[in-house]
């Protein structure tokens, strides 16, 4: 079925002014960033963004801790630096040091079924490549997390890799 005119014309008005103009969802966030500062100035600025930092830093080791607790020898990470995710790999083969497989496994059934039923959100590494070929990795996200359902999380995702791998042998 065809779009109607004025579809067309709404769509087409839309895409001129994204095109042409500056949206105004980008005007408003510029004042609203412009006001800020203005009001901070330099050093309430500096002040701001270091507790924001803070917070980030506060969050990031707490999932740390509970990974540690839960995660130590099923999982691989580098701690991040900066942002609000934990990028890490499940360590879902157990090949040997000689094995010659590449096969890392995959963390999407993983992550999708099993995690998710047990009521773990995080997001398999595969949502992140543009060819969606299968990795190990998982994303989740620590910074709005209170600290006693990362735990919770964490040690719920711990048993998800485990069924996972207790099938698989059972299936070898």
């Amino acid at each position: 079925m065809p779009a109607s005119k004025v579809f067309e014309g709404t769509v087409d008005t839309h895409l001129f002014e994204g095109d042409i103009g500056v949206s105004p969802l980008v005007q408003l966030f510029t004042a609203i960033a412009t006001t800020l500062l203005n009001a901070w100035g330099y050093d309430g600025f500096a002040a701001h963004t270091e507790r924001v930092a803070e917070f980030y830093r506060e969050k990031r080791d707490i999932f740390e801790n509970a990974m540690k607790k839960h995660l130590k020898g099923l999982a691989e990470w580098v701690t991040p630096e900066a942002g609000m995710f934990f990028w890490f790999k499940l360590v879902l083969s157990d090949k040997d040091a000689l094995s010659s497989s590449t096969d890392e496994g995959d963390s999407k059934a993983i992550i999708e079924n099993r995690a998710f039923n047990r009521g773990v959100l995080a997001l398999p590494g595969t949502a992140f490549l543009p060819n969606g070929r299968k990795t190990a990795y998982v994303r989740a996200a620590f910074s709005l997390t209170p600290e006693e359902d990362v735990d919770i999380a964490l040690g719920r995702l711990r048993e998800a890799i485990l069924d996972a791998k207790e099938e698989s042998k059972k299936g070898n």
